[in-house]
């Protein structure tokens, strides 16, 4: 049997998922939703509790014919932990996650980015968390998600308007001698679909679209691209697609004339009001909805999220996209689609950031080696 330190096995792999899904399940009742052989869920349960990964709780009730009771399974929460890191111009949103997927910590502040400076900054919020979360478990990972270009393959930032990154940053290299721990980043709004993707529990989610929508009210984002920024994360068949060059999800609006830097038709005089004038905040929210009912018509999603402080504004973009939508739908049946405000609120790409770190190590069945391949007096331990 592989000792703690080994990689899992692709079976271990959606054994531990299920059990994540379904806190408090049985081996009996793993091997009848999976499919699989009552001999291999018992195998590989043990190795998973040898490892660490899970725990066995309380037993259940016996069956109306008697028999042994069954003993629950669950996640072990104190293996470890997850950092996510939102990291944009003028502040950063950290949160801390455990193996469950609670939020045990947040932390918010201000801080001015430069190409120069942003590993450092990523690794100060780093250390500046390790007193917010009990207990004494792994730090598995760190993930940042910041605006722009980002080769999340490669660990770059290849280009960022808001953040005047004009030169390709190796993010992964210099985080390298700051951390004893994978670190990642990637595309905030690819990060809030990652979020979804990793943490949703009701139902395994195969093709949607995440849309984040911003509206910075700072003097520098005004200047540089009007304030509003938009983003899609997607994913298709349970992936988050990324692209040819690591490009899909960047938006700049069909109604645009010409080259430039507003993602809106809109001029920068009239995006910088949108705060505090109604009409030239509906007018580009149904410019964007136009956008997203052709993409979403095309592409056929099953669901569609919206996060980002477009929350807080008076405009009911949902109900807008809606109606467009039915616009663009040219057969008689009716469109089936959800369309939402992600419930992750504010914190929808630091959260993210973590579900990525969390989907990254789940693919490459490397969590339990973490533990065996970093020797105990590296470890940066969130405590």
């Amino acid at each position: 049997m592989p000792q703690r330190g080994d990689q899992w096995t692709r079976t271990a792999t959606r054994i531990f998922r299920a059990i994540w899904r379904n806190p408090n399940i049985s081996r009996i009742d793993l091997a009848d939703t999976l499919g699989l052989d009552k001999s291999t869920v018992t195998k590989q349960v043990a190795c998973l509790i040898d490892n660490g990964l899970i725990i066995e709780k309380e037993e259940g009730e016996a069956s109306s014919r008697g028999g042994r009771r069954p003993i629950y399974l669950a996640v072990n929460r104190e293996y470890g932990r997850f950092i996510g890191i939102e990291l944009q111009l003028g502040f950063y949103e950290a949160v801390v996650v455990d193996l469950a997927g609670n939020i045990l910590a947040t932390v918010r502040g201000d801080t001015h980015v430069t190409r120069e400076n942003f590993a450092e900054t990523a690794s100060g919020v780093v250390s500046a968390l390790q007193g917010q979360c009990c207990g004494d478990s792994l730090l598995l990972g760190v993930g940042v998600g910041t605006a722009g270009l980002v080769d999340s393959k490669k660990g770059r930032i290849k280009y960022s308007v808001p953040l005047g990154i004009e030169k390709p940053l190796d993010f992964v290299k210099a985080m390298s001698g700051k951390l004893q721990v994978p670190s990642f980043i990637e595309n905030d709004a690819n990060c809030c679909a990652w979020g979804e993707l990793a943490f949703n529990r009701d139902e395994e989610l195969r093709d949607f679209l995440f849309a984040l929508v911003e509206c910075r009210g700072d003097k520098t984002s005004l200047l540089k691209y009007g304030g509003i920024g938009v983003g899609f994360g997607v994913v298709l068949g349970g992936k988050v697609h990324t692209g040819a060059h690591g490009y899909t999800g960047e938006f700049r609006s069909a109604f645009c004339e010409g080259p430039g830097d507003l993602q809106f038709s809109l001029s920068r005089d009239e995006l910088v009001q949108l705060r505090r004038d109604k009409a030239l905040l509906g007018r580009t929210v149904d410019e964007l909805a136009r956008n997203m009912a052709m993409l979403i018509n095309t592409m056929d999603f099953q669901h569609v999220y919206i996060g980002g402080d477009i929350e807080s504004l008076d405009i009911d973009l949902p109900a807008i996209l809606m109606h467009r939508l039915e616009e663009n739908w040219m057969y008689p049946s009716p469109k089936d689609v959800e369309i939402r405000y992600s419930s992750l609120g504010d914190k929808a790409v630091a959260f993210g950031a973590a579900g990525m770190v969390f989907e990254r190590l789940m693919a490459e069945r490397s969590m339990p080696g973490l533990a065996g391949r970093i020797s105990s007096d590296t470890v940066r331990r969130v405590s």
